[in-house]
């Protein structure tokens, strides 16, 4: 049976992705003492602007790799435990370790994703194009998270109470640094199953980075599948933010409180907080990349790892970037287990995601929507409209006077536009499709979509 959330406490977090997902700093401001509820609120406040940044610097994302050095990087400064960003800049790319720590950590950490993504997947920093590694540390006083915001990391102290400095985890940084990788291949949108997905990726990747730099490297079955293992001081109960081996079990305290992630869908979360769940509902597919390691045998890395990154960047799954779910997901990685090693792997693969109750969804999108179509349009609270000519295409695109890329799933007819976020959901049958305006606010149109040249179809 699925769960529903429905508000709890009534936030509404964008696109923020820090490790500490904004429910543990809810929980911590209503049941901890004074100075925790002040650290918990100032953190959220903290997490608000630093979503704001990564909004703009993901719209910039591509002009900003076109400009990147095609060679290894790292820059790590001190905040001073202010909120300026970068700070001082306290050690840079081959120079010798600085004595502090967290600048130490951070280094090494940039470091050891960059070699990561190099020796396994040949690929050139997190746009693939040798993008600068920067990070912060030192951010703020107590501040109690690590963040990816678009342009670089920020590494919170921790507030020593129950959380330890934040660059001590080397797969918090590799998760973070790879929310860069989503933005730059499938642009996944931070909301709902996708953004799950998204959380999922760095999980992934956060995961390897661990077993990698682990002397000696880590087998899958040697791992311990725990994000975030050794941030908690001792005062908390719990062994790290998340356990991808069995998801729902990584913490129980009276401050934290729960770990909520499901290990199955059947035990979906459907909140609207946390942008619908993305910290939540990622231990799905979490268990789901666990089992498919353990299963596959060897590093992570050596098939499981190779599996997930190519489906990472499939171009199908950037069509589906608004609209994508773990069945998605599930069906990529299947098609890819078979194109990159064989059908025993792929079998593996597919069991990995049966254990986790997700059928995949394997057909891609073909011909019925193919064709020159006319879009009508009108905004009930403008009482203004539109009406412009479409070509369809089987690749799941759409071009004329507007362009973008449409989808169908379960019945249901998905348009999502180029020029902004506004998504078209409806129904078509036959020559005729019609449905309502949406966007992240609720539903503020309707449409309808005629193919052009139907017989007895007025206005076409």
């Amino acid at each position: 049976m699925t769960t529903d959330h429905g508000h709890g406490h009534g936030h509404r977090h964008g696109a923020f992705c820090g490790v500490i997902p904004p429910y543990v700093h809810e929980q911590m401001a209503v049941h901890g003492d004074e100075q925790t509820r002040r650290n918990a609120l100032a953190a959220l406040a903290v997490d608000t602007t630093v979503r704001a940044e990564r909004l703009i610097a993901d719209l910039t994302a591509r002009s900003v790799a076109a400009q990147a050095t095609a060679h290894r990087e790292r820059k790590v400064h001190s905040a001073g435990n202010t909120a300026e960003l970068p700070g001082t800049l306290v050690r840079s790319e081959g120079a010798p370790a600085s004595g502090d720590p967290a600048v130490d950590e951070a280094y090494d950490g940039l470091g050891s994703t960059f070699d990561l993504l190099q020796e396994v997947f040949g690929r050139n920093s997190l746009d693939d194009a040798g993008m600068p590694l920067l990070g912060t540390v030192h951010y703020q006083e107590k501040y109690n998270n690590a963040a990816w915001d678009g342009r670089q990391m920020i590494f919170g102290d921790g507030d020593g109470q129950y959380f330890n400095r934040f660059t001590a985890a080397v797969d918090v940084i590799g998760h973070e640094l790879a929310h860069g990788i989503t933005t730059h291949e499938s642009d996944l949108l931070y909301m709902y199953q996708s953004g799950a997905l998204n959380e999922h990726f760095s999980d992934v990747i956060g995961a390897m980075v661990k077993q990698y730099v682990a002397v000696p490297r880590q087998t899958a079955a040697d791992a311990d599948w725990i994000i975030g293992a050794g941030l908690f001081t001792s005062a908390v109960n719990g062994v790290g933010l998340r356990s991808m081996k069995a998801p729902g079990t990584a913490f129980d305290d009276d401050v934290l409180g729960k770990d909520p992630q499901p290990d199955h869908m059947s035990r979906f979360v459907h909140t609207l907080d946390d942008n619908g769940g993305v910290h939540i509902n990622s231990g799905i597919p979490n268990r789901a990349f666990c089992l498919a390691a353990t299963g596959l045998g060897g590093h992570s890395w050596d098939r499981a790892g190779r599996i997930w990154y190519a489906a990472m960047r499939d171009p199908e799954l950037r069509r589906l970037r608004w609209v994508a779910q773990f069945k998605d997901f599930a069906g990529l990685t299947i098609e890819h287990a078979a194109a990159l090693f064989g059908p025993a792997e792929q079998a593996v693969v597919a069991d990995a995601w049966q254990q986790v109750g997700v059928a995949p969804e394997t057909a891609r999108p073909v011909g019925a929507l193919a064709d020159e179509w006319v879009l009508q349009y009108s905004w009930g609270c403008t009482d203004s409209s539109a009406r412009v000519h479409l070509s369809f295409h089987d690749n799941g695109s759409f071009t004329g006077e507007l362009s973008g890329q449409w989808h169908q799933q379960d019945g249901t007819l998905l348009l999502s536009f180029d020029a902004g976020a506004a998504r078209y959901a409806g129904t078509l049958v036959g020559d005729v499709a019609t449905g309502a305006m949406t966007t992240f606010d609720g539903a503020d149109g309707c449409w309808r979509l005629t193919r052009k040249g139907a017989t007895g179809i007025v206005g076409n």
